[in-house]
This record gives structure tokens, C-alpha cells and sequence, in this order.
């Protein structure tokens, strides 16, 4: 029998965005079940750029600082609806993660440290 073995991407330089409704936070603005230590794990293993998104930016630092998250992100930031670059195929990324699809935001953290960073 045949093992394929999944593609491993490892990423020094990772940018990594996290929505803040219904990814960090429920509808009523609570914050999901093992979210903060998820991106405990995430800021201990040193990625350079983590930055919460949300339409309005002043919204993420709010929730950030509700939560006592803010030192788990480099930014605060609006999600683009334009982007100008001079190569766009780069501003596309096959690394998208659907907290809702996933067994937990634990196991959520764990996929990503294993599969992306060294």
C-alpha cells in the first residue's frame, strides 16, 4: 500500500491574520473556547506578523484589549478590499483555515504549527 504523505510548508516570514467575528469571538462577542491559548501557542513559537482583521480596525484593539490578547499581535488591521501589488498572484494564499471546520481552535493551533512553522 501507498502512503501519501501531505505537502509540509514551513514559513520563517509567516503572516498570519485572524478574523475577529465568529473566528475569535461568538455572535455576542465572547471569545471562543480555547482561542487565547491557541494563539498562545501560536506567538511562543515566534511568528513574526500576527495581526487581528476586521472591517473596522479600531474593533480588533477592542477585543484584543477585552481579552487581554494585545501582546499576542503585531497589528491591528481593516480586511483590503484592494490590493495594488506587482505581483498579485502572491496576495493569494492556498493557507486558509476555517476555525468553524476545525475539531477545536487547539487543534486548530497545533495543524498550523506543525505544518507551517519551522
Amino acid at each position: 500500500m501507498c502512503t501519501v504523505r501531505p505537502v509540509r510548508t514551513r514559513m520563517k516570514n509567516a503572516n498570519v491574520f485572524v478574523d475577529v467575528d465568529l473566528t475569535l469571538v461568538d455572535a455576542n462577542g465572547k471569545l471562543l473556547d480555547g482561542a487565547r491559548e491557541a494563539l498562545q501557542a501560536i506567538a511562543r513559537r515566534g511568528l513574526p506578523s500576527v495581526s487581528l482583521v476586521h472591517r473596522r480596525t479600531g474593533y480588533c484593539r477592542k477585543v484584543a484589549h477585552l481579552y487581554g490578547m494585545t501582546e499576542f499581535f503585531e497589528g491591528f488591521t481593516a480586511k483590503p478590499d484592494i490590493i495594488i501589488d506587482d505581483m498579485p498572484s502572491t496576495c493569494v494564499t492556498q493557507f486558509v483555515y476555517d476555525v468553524r471546520q476545525e475539531q477545536s481552535w487547539g487543534a486548530l493551533a497545533k495543524r498550523i504549527i506543525d505544518k507551517h512553522i519551522d
